[in-house]
This record gives C-alpha cells, sequence and structure tokens, in this order.
C-alpha cells in the first residue's frame, strides 16, 4: 500500500513538472557597466525548488542562486546578487555590474535529479566610455537563400592595441538567448594602426551553406582593454529558393496528372467489365429461355391430295415433346380443309 502511495505522488510530481511554464520574455539586455540589472523569470510550477545558472562567454556553467519556496531559504555566490520572488516570479537582481556578469542566465526548477531550464538571458555590458559608431556591422541586413555563401564584416576603432583585443560573434533568432558561435582571442594580423594613434581591427565571419536555420540577428562583440564594445547587428534574412518552388509546382502538377489518369483508366474499366457482364447475363438468359420449358416441334405437309400423314420425332432434353401433325384434305366436290393433331410424350435426359 505504501509502495502504492508513493508511486502515485511521484506520478504527480512528474505531471506537475510537465504542466510548468517557465518564461525568460527577455533574451538580450544590454546595460551600462555598473547598472542594476534585472533578470526576469516567470514560473508557473508546482515545483518549489528553484535555481539561476549563468553560462559565461567561456561556455563554463556557473550557479548563481538557490531558492525553496516552502522554507523561504536562499543562497548565493555572489553579494551582489538578490532574489525578487512570489508565487509566479522569480527575478535574479544583479547590483553594480561589471564585465564578469556578462553571459547567459538561466533559471529553472529542480525536479529530483533533473532541472528544467528557461530559454535563457543574455546580459551585455557597454563601457561608459563607448562611442556608439566605435563598432560597425556590414551588411546590416541581408537576403540569402538555401546554399549560399555569405561574409559579415566588424570593423572596430579604438585606442586600445591588439594584444588587448578580442572578438565574439553571438546569434540571436528570437526564439532563445542569443548563443556564441564563434570566439577568437588576440588577432594581431586583423588590426592595424592608424596615423592618429588608434588601432582599427576588422574581424570576418564566413559563413557558407546558409539554411533557414542559420536566420536571425549577428552581433559582433570585441572586448578592447577590458571593455565589451556591441555592434549593431546583422540581420539574416532568409528566403526560399523560387527555382525550388517551381520545380515543387511543377512536380505536384505532375503528380495530380498522374493520379487523374489512373482514376480515369480505373473508372473505364469498371464500366467495361459492368457492361461486359449485362451483355453475358442477356445473352445466357436468352440461351435459356430457348433450351428450358417445352418446345413445340410441327411437321407441314403441303401436298395436294391423299398425302400420306408425316410425322416429325425430335430428341429433345427437356421434361417433355409436343409432335403435331397438320394434315391437308380435299374433298371431291368440296372445299379442302387442314386438320391438325398432338400428342405430347414425356423424355428425361
Amino acid at each position: 500500500m505504501m509502495v502504492f502511495i508513493a508511486n502515485i505522488f511521484l506520478l504527480c510530481v512528474l505531471c506537475g513538472a510537465q504542466m510548468n511554464e517557465i518564461s525568460q520574455p527577455e533574451a538580450l539586455q544590454t546595460l551600462n557597466l555598473g547598472d542594476t540589472a534585472t533578470i526576469k523569470c516567470y514560473i508557473n510550477s508546482v515545483l518549489t525548488n528553484r535555481v539561476w545558472y549563468k553560462l559565461t562567454i567561456k561556455r563554463r556553467l556557473q550557479l548563481v542562486a538557490t531558492f525553496n519556496s516552502d522554507y523561504n531559504y536562499t543562497t548565493f555566490t555572489d553579494e551582489r546578487y538578490s532574489l525578487k520572488t512570489n508565487a509566479l516570479n522569480m527575478h535574479l537582481i544583479i547590483s553594480r555590474t561589471s564585465w564578469d556578469n556578462v553571459g547567459t542566465y538561466f533559471c529553472g526548477v529542480v525536479l529530483l535529479d533533473d532541472i528544467k531550464f528557461g530559454s535563457g538571458t543574455f546580459l551585455m555590458l557597454k563601457g561608459t566610455k563607448m562611442i556608439s559608431d566605435s563598432v560597425v556591422q556590414l551588411p546590416q541586413s541581408q537576403s540569402v537563400q538555401s546554399g549560399d555563401s555569405l561574409t559579415l564584416s566588424c570593423s572596430v576603432h579604438t585606442e586600445c592595441t591588439a594584444e588587448h583585443m578580442s572578438v565574439m560573434w553571438l546569434k540571436n533568432s528570437g526564439h532563445s538567448a542569443p548563443e556564441m558561435i564563434y570566439s577568437a582571442g588576440n588577432n594581431s594580423s586583423a588590426c592595424q594602426p592608424t596615423a592618429s594613434g588608434e588601432t582599427t581591427c576588422v574581424y570576418n565571419l564566413f559563413m557558407r551553406n546558409i539554411s533557414s536555420d542559420d536566420a536571425g540577428v549577428y552581433y559582433c562583440v570585441v572586448t578592447s582593454c577590458g571593455q565589451m564594445l556591441l555592434g549593431n547587428g546583422t540581420k539574416l534574412a532568409f528566403e526560399s529558393n523560387p527555382d525550388t518552388g517551381l520545380g515543387s509546382i511543377v512536380i505536384a502538377l505532375m503528380l495530380s496528372n498522374v493520379i487523374l489518369g489512373i482514376a480515369t483508366f480505373i473508372l473505364a474499366w469498371t464500366l467495361c467489365r459492368t457492361q461486359m457482364k449485362d451483355y453475358l447475363a442477356a445473352d445466357g438468359s436468352a440461351e435459356g429461355s430457348q433450351t428450358s420449358g417445352e418446345l413445340t416441334y410441327a411437321a407441314v405437309n403441303s401436298s395436294s391430295r391423299h398425302v400420306a400423314q408425316r410425322q416429325s420425332a425430335v430428341k429433345h432434353r427437356g421434361d417433355s415433346v409436343i409432335y403435331s401433325n397438320i394434315r391437308y384434305c380435299h374433298q371431291d366436290g368440296g372445299a379442302p380443309y387442314w386438320e391438325y393433331g398432338q400428342t405430347r410424350e414425356n423424355e428425361e435426359d
């Protein structure tokens, strides 16, 4: 009995976990260095153990905070972290943000030894001395088709030297937090000093064999002397290949014609078969009407006078045969006349 109750309880917990909804409405947040960040998370779940995790730009997963609503117990890994919670919300607050706070933050619920996360929020910080046009991305938008190749360009003008420069590329599809698709450390070959003493760096991202999964906004993030500079982004819109669409239409028309031809052939064959059956049935009925029942055979004598009576006998497969006599008589001084007579005999097959 106890095992049964335990199984029912576990089933209810599992059902509650499946029905939960974790929503992080903001996929990307961009703040100035030192500002207070509020990363929102909405949870609709009966589970009480909740967590916050951070995925760093070096792809390391770090625990940020834990929370148990039953005991109102909270733990943090940094004193700058705090939570704003109620029955449905669990917002993470980060005060006095610094460069090490840059990354993707995930809120989740704990089920036994499993954790279910939300879509994530990428927190991006900008330096206070950053000039808005210091990072330029080209092109600003681009329409591509399946199989195309494209090069995204990111140019940076800064007073920092090449030894203190690095770049990473982020992709934001709009359905989840931006993901890092490329990261590179110091690359002196990409940077050239200018006559004014500044440094100009050009970073390229080459994309080949593009598909619909590559659609989204690509951001160039440059680390310059400890500051992160965010580009304006390049929107990549995917278009279906018109030749592919035309080919699909042609194939669909060919298939429809083939199906129509097959249906027409089947219909004609069915009609011909039906008519043939009707014809054979009618022919059989006519023959049957001639070979069943009673048949009458007659022998006609047309001799002028004193013609001997002639009788015709015919073998018949039916139940009976009727023999008929027709006699021509002529009387002197009188009008001629005909005499009829019938004889029935039974005969078995």
